[in-house]
C-alpha cells in the first residue's frame, strides 16, 4: 500500500468517482452535510480519507469525494491510500460511530442542548458538526451547569433537552435565573404545589395527552413561556407558531455563530445577554 496527502480539487474528486463501482448507496443527507461543513471551513485532515483497491476501484470516501466534486472550487488536503486489499472493504465503517459528545469530550446533556439550538440554525442535521457546536457549548455551559446543579435529577420529559434548552435560552435572554431554576426544579421533582400556574398548566396538558413531548420544538416553545416570569399566572399555554421561538434563538445566537448575513434588529442587544456565561466564568 502507498499513502500520501493529496490536495483534492472538485475536478479530481469527479474523476475519482468514476472508479466508484462497489460502494453502498450514496446518502444525499450525508453529502449535503459535508458540503456545508466544507464551505464553513471546518474540514480538518485526518487518517480517514480516500482508499483505492489494488485494481483502482474506490473503496472508501465516496461521500467526501461527492461533496467536494459538487463545490465550485477549493482544494482539500486528504490522505489517499492506494493498493488497499479488496478484503479490507469488509471491515470499513463497522465501528461504533462517535457522537458529538465523544468528539468534543463534553457532557452528553450539554451537547444535547447545544445540538438542539444548532438545529434551529441548520435543519440539515448532517451539517451539524462538532466544530459548529463549540461556540454554542461555550455560550450555554455555565447556565446549563447552574441549572442541573440546582436540580440534578433526571426524569423523562421534564429534564429532556427541549426543557433544559428553553431554561438556558431564557436565562441568556436576561430573564430571572433564580425563577427559572426554581421552576425547572419543581418540574423535575414533580412538585406540583410549588409550580407557578403556567407550569401547572403545562403538566396538566401533558398528562391529558394534549401536547406531545416527542415534538422538541413544541415542548421547547411551551417551556419558553413557562420560564418567563411575566407569564407565571397563565392558565393555558397556546402555541400557534413555534417559528416565533425559533427566531428568538436565532437572534440570540447569530453573532455567536458568526453568520454571514446581517444580524436581525435587536440581535446585538440580545447577544449581550451571553455575558451571563462570561461573567459567571470570571466570578468562578
Amino acid at each position: 500500500m502507498k499513502a500520501e496527502i493529496v490536495n483534492v480539487t472538485p475536478q479530481m474528486a469527479a474523476d475519482w468517482l468514476k472508479f466508484n463501482t462497489s460502494n453502498r448507496p450514496l446518502r444525499r443527507t450525508v453529502v449535503n452535510g459535508l458540503k456545508v461543513a466544507l464551505t464553513r471551513g471546518e474540514y480538518i485532515p485526518s487518517h480517514q480519507g480516500i482508499a483505492f483497491s489494488e485494481d483502482g476501484t474506490l473503496l472508501d470516501g465516496q461521500h467526501r469525494l461527492t461533496a467536494i466534486s459538487e463545490l465550485r472550487d477549493g482544494a482539500f488536503p486528504m490522505l489517499v491510500t492506494w493498493g488497499v486489499s479488496r478484503e479490507a472493504f469488509k471491515v470499513m465503517d463497522i465501528g461504533v460511530k462517535r457522537t458529538a459528545a465523544d468528539a468534543l469530550g463534553e457532557d452528553r446533556r450539554l451537547v444535547e442542548v447545544a445540538r438542539l439550538i444548532a438545529v434551529m440554525f441548520e435543519p440539515q442535521r448532517a451539517a451539524i458538526t462538532p466544530t459548529m457546536l463549540i461556540p454554542i457549548i461555550e455560550a450555554v455551559e455555565v447556565p446549563h451547569f447552574d441549572l442541573i446543579t440546582f436540580a440534578p435529577r433526571n426524569i423523562k420529559t421534564w429534564s429532556s433537552a427541549p426543557v433544559r434548552a428553553a431554561a438556558v435560552v431564557s436565562i441568556l435572554e436576561g430573564k430571572d435565573p433564580d425563577y427559572i431554576k426554581t421552576v425547572y426544579r419543581s418540574l423535575v421533582l414533580t412538585d406540583f404545589s410549588s409550580m407557578p400556574r403556567v407550569a401547572q398548566a403545562l403538566v396538566k396538558s401533558h398528562l391529558g395527552g394534549r401536547i406531545r413531548a416527542s415534538s422538541p420544538y413544541d415542548m421547547f416553545s411551551r417551556c419558553m413561556v413557562v420560564f418567563d416570569p411575566a407569564k407565571s399566572n397563565l392558565l393555558k399555554i397556546q402555541i400557534s407558531n413555534t417559528a416565533t421561538f425559533t427566531q428568538r434563538v436565532r437572534d440570540l445566537f447569530s453573532l455567536v455563530l458568526q453568520e454571514k448575513e446581517a444580524a436581525p434588529e435587536g440581535a446585538a442587544r440580545n447577544v449581550s445577554a451571553l455575558d451571563y456565561s462570561r461573567n459567571k466564568r470570571k466570578a468562578g
